[in-house]
């Protein structure tokens, strides 16, 4: 009996496949073939010469499929780091992403070839109780590929969506997201805060802020309610960005700021 080259474990030679990737051979127990894509390709049947389609499969060992999903896992989490579960409550813990190895797709095709081969899919899912709200198919590249078998919660993608926008100062595009998650409570606290910001900004007269600031030097530290930054409110800000946070965009509470050099004044 040989030993792999991936495992070390006791094999026949017949188990031995060398990975798509390293090229190195492992066996059974440390890799497998996942689907690389389709082809076309000729056939006889009864005589006649046909197309047919079929699945081309790539062999992958474990150390490679260890290193595809790291890095699958690291742009998935970049792209979407808020995490909030419908199903248990969870919040503020980041969504979790695994590279799932054991999913099938159907392909049909319009000649009646059919074929059901294994594919890779990156899985988002909730770290406290496993509900998994989202599956994307891969290529063994780690391309993705888009089917009828891809699926986000609806919940989870319009929450998660929604703490996105809020993050960033859109809160009429988070208020949206909320009412399409059901969080209609959320919603209307937004949509009351996006409208007394509205208000706020026609009578408050900014001018007359930066003018008494410049006159008296007074810095005034606040903390901005959505990405917790220190701003530093003084004479030398922007007036067209006056109500603004400068780390990450988002509107302030211009009642708030106002409030808190009146009290200067």
């Amino acid at each position: 009996m040989a030993q792999c080259p991936g495992c070390g474990k006791k094999i026949g030679l017949v188990f031995k496949i060398n990975c798509s990737s390293c090229g190195v051979k492992y066996c059974t127990d440390c890799g497998d073939k996942f689907l690389a894509g389709t082809n076309v390709e000729k056939t006889t049947e009864n005589g006649n010469t046909v197309l047919k389609n079929v699945p081309v499969m790539v062999a992958k060992c474990k150390n490679c499929l260890a290193k595809q999903e790291a890095g699958l896992v690291t742009a998935a989490e970049k792209a979407n780091p808020f995490g909030f579960c419908p199903a248990c409550g969870l919040e503020d813990v980041p969504t979790k992403y695994r590279l799932n190895q054991e999913y099938a797709v159907k392909f049909d095709f319009p000649n009646g070839d059919t074929f059901t081969p294994r594919m890779l899919s990156l899985e988002a899912y909730c770290p406290k109780c496993s509900k998994v709200y989202s599956r994307k198919y891969l290529w063994s590249s780690g391309k993705p590929y888009e089917c009828s078998s891809d699926f986000d919660d609806p919940s989870w993608y319009n929450i998660s969506q929604a703490r996105l926008a809020e993050s960033v100062g859109r809160i009429e595009d988070a208020a949206l997201f909320y009412e399409k998650a059901g969080q209609l409570a959320k919603a209307r606290e937004l949509n009351k805060r996006s409208r007394s910001q509205v208000v706020q900004h026609v009578t408050v007269d900014v001018n007359k802020l930066l003018d008494f600031l410049r006159e008296n030097s007074f810095t005034i530290p606040y903390k901005c309610p959505s990405c917790l930054a220190t701003i530093r409110i003084n004479g030398q800000r922007d007036a067209t960005q006056f109500f603004t946070c400068e780390y990450c965009g988002t509107s302030l509470q211009a009642i708030d700021v106002q409030n808190l050099i009146g009290g200067l004044m």
